[in-house]
């Protein structure tokens, strides 16, 4: 009897708080009421939309948490219907199409069970969903997004989310993260409509030309050009990284630069079981396009650095050992140390290694059939793409070939000079590393 008392003492000192239009009915549940008011034929008319949210007590009973949560919940429905009653044309036809009956967190769940469970896409687009229903009520019909307010307040609302997260010191925001939740939108909307629970032509655009059905993604800064890196730049990293006595990382960039590998799933997963040293080139698994990459032939400085970690990579895990140990975390941190003491530009992160690669070997006039092989990409629109670019030594070539400037020395942009300091008896330092 006394937690009878204790909970109905909690609705009366609730009851108090409840904002303008909210209501309870009941033990078990809020009540939310808009008005609007028109002139019709000269005489008054309001117009009421009522829509009920339930107090879910959950396994522990705990009704003051539960009907807070209720509360919360009501105040989103609250906002939500009030632009719904004020927006123009709102109550010329209270008769409804009883078509779109989808509801947001309904049409949620069977698409992400049918789409996105057990992938690994699964944790972003709950992150997403996440965002979309602190701003939505769950139980928003579908028909009643499609709203310019609602377009407008969601974007700002993600934008201030994601701005105040307390992981995002710099406070900074790109369009593309917003366009990550916009696509969840679209998800859900596409099908909705497919299994009949939302009427095409009630979409924010109904046209059926139209992809994003009116829910648009932001558009992006241009990105700045990547440049390829010199020769120099390649060997200035080198020495840095050996002086240091950063031997593994040294010998790791100089690998990546010229066998062009995807970081986290290829040069991370390549074992000395992928290597035909007889041969003189390496075969390897490539995840992100589910196929093994053609015999990509080593470089003389690549075969010398395989030679020196072979023994090493053996004693790790026999054919599945692993060439190299470093992980990807401390292979970043020392691409900024030397972007920084080498003067390189800022787009100097992991990726500058792969499009180096790709650059120097359209820059040797390679048929864009055998870069497409190399490089590991599965359509060709992608290779044409560098065919595209024009490196500063390019730029260089083309003027000195119209006799305003004397010839370029293309020595420093030679794949076959070699730096004294490669093949630096890793075998032995290594071995004093304790590696």
């Amino acid at each position: 009897m006394s937690n009878k008392g204790e909970n109905r003492m909690d609705i009366i000192d609730y009851k108090k708080l409840l904002p303008k239009g909210i209501r309870v009915r009941g033990n078990n549940a809020l009540q939310v009421q808009s008005n609007k008011t028109t002139i019709v034929d000269g005489k008054k008319k309001v117009y009421r939309e009522f829509t009920t949210v339930p107090i879910k007590l959950d396994q522990h009973g705990d009704y003051a948490t539960a009907f807070q949560s209720a509360v919360q919940e009501a105040m989103k429905v609250k906002m939500h219907q009030d632009a719904l009653v004020a927006s123009s044309g709102y109550g010329k036809n209270k008769v409804r199409k009883a078509f779109g009956v989808g509801t947001l967190k309904e049409c949620f769940d069977a698409l992400f069970e049918k789409q996105w469970a057990g992938q690994k896409q699964e944790k972003n687009i709950k992150i997403y969903a996440q965002d979309l229903f602190n701003y939505f009520p769950v139980d928003i019909r579908l028909v009643d997004m499609q709203t310019e307010q609602h377009y407008t307040g969601f974007v700002e609302f993600v934008r201030k989310q994601i701005e105040d997260r307390p992981m995002n010191n710099l406070s900074s925001v790109s369009n593309k993260s917003i366009n990550h939740r916009l696509m969840l939108i679209r998800e859900i909307c596409r099908y909705a409509i497919r299994h009949g629970l939302l009427d095409q032509t009630k979409l924010l655009n109904p046209d059926i030309r139209s992809k994003s059905m009116g829910w648009d993604n932001l558009s992006l800064d241009p990105s700045k050009k990547k440049r390829p890196l010199t020769e120099e730049q390649i060997l200035s990293v080198y020495e840095e990284a050996v002086a240091d006595g950063e031997l593994e990382f040294a010998d790791q960039f100089i690998w990546l630069c010229d066998t062009g590998m995807r970081h986290k799933t290829e040069h991370d997963r390549f074992t000395v079981g992928d290597i035909n040293f007889k041969e003189g080139n390496i075969i390897f698994f490539r995840e992100k396009t589910k196929s093994w990459s053609v015999p990509i032939p080593l470089s003389d400085r690549c075969l010398e650095i395989a030679n020196g970690r072979k023994e090493l990579a053996f004693k790790r895990g026999g054919k599945k050992g692993r060439i190299f140990s470093m992980g990807y975390s401390r292979r970043r941190t020392l691409f900024d140390r030397y972007k920084k003491r080498c003067n390189l530009p800022e787009d100097f992160k992991p990726y500058a290694t792969r499009h180096t690669f790709i650059t120097r070997l359209v820059e040797a006039g390679n048929p864009a059939n055998v870069v497409m092989d190399l490089a590991g990409h599965t359509c060709i629109e992608t290779t044409l793409g560098f065919y595209a670019q024009s490196s500063d030594n390019s730029l260089k070539k083309a003027i000195a070939s119209i006799g305003t400037k004397k010839s370029i020395d293309d020595s420093s942009n030679s794949l076959g000079g070699q730096s004294s300091m490669i093949g630096h008896n890793s075998r032995n330092l290594l071995k004093v590393q304790g590696e």
